[in-house]
């Protein structure tokens, strides 16, 4: 059964509006009709089951069936920290990170990133990246999208990853110490930042500052991997590593 977003606003007793992008895709591409059912989450990750009660060409009335507290957030919030990759790989990872449960991504911009935004496509980029979430947690029913930051400097988003309890730098120069070991020393932890560098890697000095902000390196494995291939990896494996029986 599809799943579609509904503002909180919008929700009055046991009916929902729904309009604009949402209905359209719902009357238009679907071709969901009067009767029909469907699910839906709103801006707190309340879910619901809903019927649709009357449909115009633009908006559609639903009467709420069921509804479901907020799935329960992950065992440790994840924030993921990665260097802006070239043309659309940030959506790739956004779209599995908000799959796998990943709490915060926030993209930034290093001395070896290739892209550069200016404040104007910064601005739009963000939002291209939280209707990909969006959209991503839809398809997975999940009813929760990662924050997403906007584009920020290393320093700034060092900075902003400052409250996790713990923090992992991947280097592909680090052949000593692999991503279980370095997880196996942050067993109580309830925040773990993952920083992943873009195409070009990390600088020397840029690692060095990294673990001066608290960041332990970690590698995964012998192999050179790809931006995009590196944070599904190390977000799956952290996920995986931190996840109750």
């Amino acid at each position: 059964m599809p799943t579609f977003f509904v503002d909180r606003g919008n929700i009055s007793g046991d009916t929902a509006v729904l309009s604009g992008t949402e209905a359209g895709h719902m009357l238009r591409s679907l071709r969901l009709r009067t009767g029909d059912s469907f699910y839906a989450f709103d801006e707190v990750g309340n879910r619901y089951r809903m019927r649709i009660l009357e449909a115009t060409s633009r908006s559609l009335r639903a009467e709420v069936l069921e509804s479901f507290p907020p799935e329960p957030p992950p065992e440790v919030a994840v924030t993921l920290l990665v260097g802006l990759p070239k043309a659309d790989k940030m959506d790739f990872i956004l779209e599995k990170a908000t799959e796998l449960g990943c709490s915060r991504v926030i993209p930034f911009r290093s001395s070896r990133t290739i892209p550069r935004l200016d404040a104007r496509d910064a601005g739009k980029r963000l939002l291209r990246w939280e209707r990909i979430a969006l959209a991503a947690a839809k398809q997975c029913g999940s009813g929760r999208a990662p924050d997403i930051s906007p584009l920020l400097s290393f320093p700034d988003a060092l900075r902003a990853a400052s409250a996790a309890e713990g923090k992992v730098l991947f280097y592909e120069g680090e052949g000593r110490f692999g991503l279980k070991k370095v997880l196996g020393r942050m067993a109580h932890a309830s925040s773990v930042a993952l920083l992943i560098g873009p195409e070009g890697g990390f600088s020397e000095d840029e690692v060095k500052e990294a673990e001066g902000a608290g960041f332990l390196r970690a590698g995964l494995g012998a192999r050179i991997l790809r931006v995009e291939t590196a944070a599904v990896a190390a977000l799956g494996m952290t996920m995986y590593h931190f996840e109750k029986e």
